[in-house]
């Protein structure tokens, strides 16, 4: 994954899209970094965008403007409790999240977190979890690692989940190790509302490359049955979360000639 870039953008930021000069100027940084890597068109399988939200500062340029966050209390404003996030960025969020809680008189404790080592050793004591996650929810090893990595402490609870039944244990789709009880645990307690949530946000194993329509069915079949849902219900989450893809996703815009020149 490469990124970002800082290009002005005042339309619908849901309907933010990458332009190919963007794409070209980050394919020759590559180049420029990894000569040795080839990159060219073919080597960019889909492509996004979003927009960070900048303080304004009409007199800066961009790399100028504070990538720190503001929290704007409009209590003298005559709107108690109410708090304008200025600035921030994803990485940050459920850290700023936390600092508006608290900025409400909300009680917010700080997360449970399990550090992953870098490289091919890894702590022992870390092996030692993955090994007992995997004991708890009777799923392989793979699985308890993808856990750990994603849910931290809370992995335990979701293997517990996992041991009640094969479907859940049984993996979101045949090409990751992930499984459907982090599903589940994400429409319980994570405030996931639809598949995108879910395989885009929360466990997003169909950012893969490997993902495809096929993916996508065989995903939503195993979380309908576990779930519940009707013909209708799997169909409407079917046919939005592929519209959502689709559209978050998107192959890469047709490559300039400066997009093939930066991989020579």
């Amino acid at each position: 994954m490469v990124g970002t870039t800082e290009v002005a953008d005042n339309g619908d930021p849901g309907k933010t899209a990458p332009a190919a000069d963007e794409i070209n100027y980050l394919v020759r940084s590559v180049a420029q970094l990894f000569p040795r890597a080839k990159i060219s068109a073919q080597s960019v399988k889909y492509s996004f965008a979003g927009i960070r939200p900048l303080p304004y500062s009409p007199d800066n340029r961009p790399s100028a403007v504070t990538r720190k966050h503001i929290l704007h209390d409009h209590a003298d404003d005559s709107a108690t409790r109410m708090i304008s996030v200025i600035g921030g960025k994803l990485t940050t969020a459920a850290s700023v999240a936390r600092e508006c809680a608290r900025k409400l008189g909300l009680k917010v404790g700080e997360p449970n977190t399990i550090a992953m080592a870098s490289g091919q050793a890894l702590d022992p004591l870390l092996d030692d979890a993955v090994l007992e996650i995997a004991r708890i929810g009777a799923v392989s090893e793979e699985s308890a690692r993808g856990m750990l990595e994603w849910h931290g402490k809370r992995a335990a609870d979701i293997a517990r989940t996992a041991l009640v039944s094969a479907e859940l244990r049984a993996p979101i789709c045949p090409h990751t190790s992930h499984v459907i009880a982090e599903v589940v645990e994400a429409y319980r307690r994570e405030y996931a509302v639809t598949l995108g949530d879910v395989l885009l946000r929360r466990v997003p194993v169909a950012l893969g490359a490997c993902w495809s329509e096929s993916c996508s069915r065989e995903a939503a079949l195993r979380i309908g049955a576990v779930l519940g849902w009707n013909d209708l219900t799997m169909g409407a989450n079917l046919e939005a979360f592929e519209m959502e893809r689709s559209a978050f996703l998107r192959p890469a815009p047709q490559a300039t000639a400066a997009f093939e020149a930066a991989a020579d």
